[in-house]
């Protein structure tokens, strides 16, 4: 398990409520580093347990692979509402798995100013950093921050044509927005004869059904109008989607009361799915790769093994996080009840399957 101490003075969190808090942060015993740290998120940011962004605004943080990448900002997660603290890590290696684009991440013990934080998910930022490690060419990335990036033109607020088209975005690193603003209006305005040509033209479409499977799998209902992050690669001038925010997965909601197993429908929802599936081409394509990974990677043994091996990294350390939610049930309950979500959840979707 990865040690990770941030010293941030005298009572760190209440300074944190206010805003940036600078000190250093020591990873695995290795010297020290000076960092800026905010909490991050919005929904979470009312549960006791909170995440934070760490930033080095200096030196960088060293980190690979490949050999010599460095990064420049580091999320640590609470994921307060999973008693597991898997979920999160759980959905990315399955992207992992599928050769789909998702942040890194590792569990880590988090020491504030001297004092047990608890177990946190350390992840990888979306950004030119994120890039570079993949072996990607440095392109405009823009960040889902609410329903408006619905990849529609009304907006689910008001009803009305967005204004400005890139509403619910945020741009990173001053990335121009208007290719992100053209993509959305042929998108929309395409005919159904001329839609597949356009969607192709401005999408990595095999990636983003890889995308839709597994959000659609683990039950992300927050993950399909915001909570991703798109990147424009500046050669084929294709977007790329890259999954973010994945505690509310795996059969609990984002305040982890618990979900039913048919709360997101097999296709999710969003203005470019709901074309992409009326497409025949491309929902058949959607349709014999998600019944081939409920074959492969997503079968129950796959799956088992995936959540074991995992449980079994994080249950020497779980109990000795006091601001888990739930704590008051064992962890084997917590993970018990996770895979028997995914049994149903694998029953349903076979099932759906077969009437699409």
């Amino acid at each position: 398990m990865h040690q990770c101490a941030l010293d941030l003075g005298k009572h760190p969190w209440d300074r944190l409520a206010d805003g940036r808090v600078t000190g250093t942060l020591v990873w695995d015993g290795e010297p020290p580093l000076a960092v800026s740290v905010k909490i991050r998120g919005a929904h979470s940011r009312r549960f006791a347990k909170k995440s934070v962004q760490v930033d080095f605004p200096r030196a960088p943080f060293p980190d690979g692979p490949p050999e010599g990448h460095t990064v420049r900002r580091l999320h640590m997660n609470a994921d307060y509402v999973d008693p597991t603290l898997m979920r999160t890590a759980l959905s990315y290696s399955l992207f992992t798995a599928f050769e789909a684009p998702a942040p890194l991440c590792r569990h880590t013990e988090l020491m504030v100013s001297g004092d047990y934080a608890g177990l946190y998910l350390a992840l990888e930022s979306v950004d030119r950093h994120f890039l570079r490690r993949r072996g990607w060419q440095a392109g405009p990335i823009y960040y889902a921050l609410n329903r408006n990036a619905n990849f529609g033109l009304l907006s689910p607020f008001s009803h009305e044509l967005k204004q400005p088209l890139d509403s619910g975005y945020k741009p990173i690193h001053k990335a121009d927005t208007a290719p992100l603003r053209q993509m959305i209006t042929d998108l929309n305005i395409a005919s159904d004869r001329s839609f597949p040509a356009a969607a192709e033209r401005w999408l990595d479409v095999r990636g983003y059904l890889t995308w839709l499977m597994l959000a659609v799998f683990v039950g992300n209902r927050d993950g399909f109008v915001h909570n991703y992050a798109l990147y424009q690669d500046p050669e084929s001038r294709r977007f790329r989607i890259i999954p973010w925010d994945y505690d509310a997965t795996w059969g609990i909601d984002i305040n982890g009361r618990p979900a039913r197993v048919d709360r997101v429908p097999l296709t999710g929802w969003n203005k470019l799915t709901y074309r992409l599936m009326s497409t025949r081409r491309f929902r058949q394509l959607y349709k014999e790769r998600f019944e081939e990974a409920l074959a492969g990677s997503l079968s129950s043994t796959a799956l088992h093994e995936r959540i074991d091996k995992l449980a079994a990294e994080v249950a020497p350390y779980i109990d000795k996080d006091q601001q888990r939610h739930g704590r008051n049930g064992s962890f084997a309950t917590a993970v018990s009840r996770l895979k028997r979500w995914m049994e149903k959840r694998r029953t349903l979707l076979v099932q759906e399957l077969e009437r699409l």
